[in-house]
């Protein structure tokens, strides 16, 4: 029987370098193409928007052309956007083949690309943006690609009001930052569209702020301190620092997990599959707005019976056949979905089994 399930790895740690200087410009990083695969699982989709654009016209019957001229008895409100050039910042955002964007790193960069000019954009303009992406992009496609672009353009517009805010709040560090741009990104961009967007740049940021107070300790031998530093760039390798674990120890218990379920023979795609799904859970306990008590509790009585039927003598397709199986008796639809679907599926090695 053919079952698939979703495991991935980083590549290779990103430099200290290159982490520093999306530190320094932070929110918006450098570019870069997805930090999150193996090269054999890099692969996107061939369909773009740039592949499937129409030619489109304005709500007011013109061709969306940025050089046509304005009627000169009416002088614009707000200030003049190309649409070409919001047409060739959103051309690399990839469609996957059942229509949908592929929101990944680049789908990001790309809507960092589209914002640049529209800061001062009012409310008419972006519904004339909005208009004009649902009709060069046909059907659903459009629909969701004006609506993630108008979500994400009032994020930012929210994120620069509230930064005003924050920045007279003494006591406010850059942990309680993130989080605080963690919760405003959900809250106009819905929890998984923000998942699958920022994950890998929220990843970046907890390893940044986490060495920083490890080097800023003195309560730290040297021994110590590059203990600690070693830890985390395990967790920025594997992964764990993809989701936010405080409260639960989770995936802390990954670390000896992991070991186990080596001495217990499993292989490595089947260990794979238990870290992502490991992960996955943690991160729907935040994305499904989870009570994190009750989540604990259940997710503890999953995981007993999860290491009892790993511990079996049964074969390795079963146990994954009974584990999977188990998903569902302890966490609910909602927790399930955001658990399967808070990375881009193109992020995430296929693994088939007969």
């Amino acid at each position: 029987m053919a079952r698939n399930r979703d495991g991935w790895w980083l590549a290779a740690v990103i430099s200290p370098l290159l982490l520093l200087g999306a530190w320094m410009l932070w929110p918006d990083p450098p570019r870069s193409t997805p930090a999150w695969t193996s090269p054999e699982d890099a692969a996107r989709p061939d369909r773009t928007i740039a592949s499937q654009w129409q030619t489109a016209e304005t709500s007011a019957g013109t061709p969306a052309d940025s050089t046509a001229p304005a009627p000169e008895q009416a002088a614009p409100a707000e200030p003049e956007i190309s649409l070409d050039r919001l047409q060739d910042a959103l051309a690399n955002i990839a469609i996957d083949e059942n229509g949908n964007l592929v929101l990944d790193e680049i789908a990001l960069a790309s809507l960092r690309q589209a914002f640049r000019g529209l800061e001062d954009a009012g409310p008419e303009t972006l519904e004339e943006l909005t208009l004009y992406v649902e009709a060069g992009l046909a059907g659903d496609t459009g629909a969701q690609a004006a609506r993630i672009l108008g979500d994400y353009i009032r994020y930012r517009k929210a994120l620069a009001a509230a930064e005003t805010e924050w920045a007279e709040l003494e006591d406010l560090g850059p942990r309680e930052k993130l989080e605080r741009s963690i919760e405003l990104r959900r809250e106009h961009m819905g929890p998984l569209t923000a998942s699958q967007l920022f994950a890998g740049e929220d990843a970046h940021q907890r390893y940044l702020i986490a060495m920083e107070e490890v080097r800023a300790n003195p309560d730290l031998s040297r021994e110590q301190r590059q203990e600690a530093l070693t830890r985390l760039q395990d967790d920025l390798r594997s992964g764990a620092l993809l989701v936010n674990s405080e409260g639960t120890d989770a995936v802390e218990n990954l670390r000896s997990e992991r070991q186990d379920w080596q001495s217990m023979g499993l292989s490595e795609d089947t260990r794979n599959y238990l870290e992502q799904q490991t992960l996955g859970l943690v991160a729907a306990r935040d994305l499904a707005d989870s009570d994190r008590q009750d989540w604990q509790n259940r997710y503890d009585q999953f995981a007993r019976q999860r290491n009892a039927i790993l511990s079996a003598g049964l074969t390795e397709d079963e146990k994954a056949r009974q584990v999977e199986g188990l998903m569902a008796t302890y966490f609910t639809d909602e927790e399930l979905e955001a658990a399967h679907n808070w990375l881009p599926q193109y992020l995430k090695a296929e693994i088939n089994r007969e």
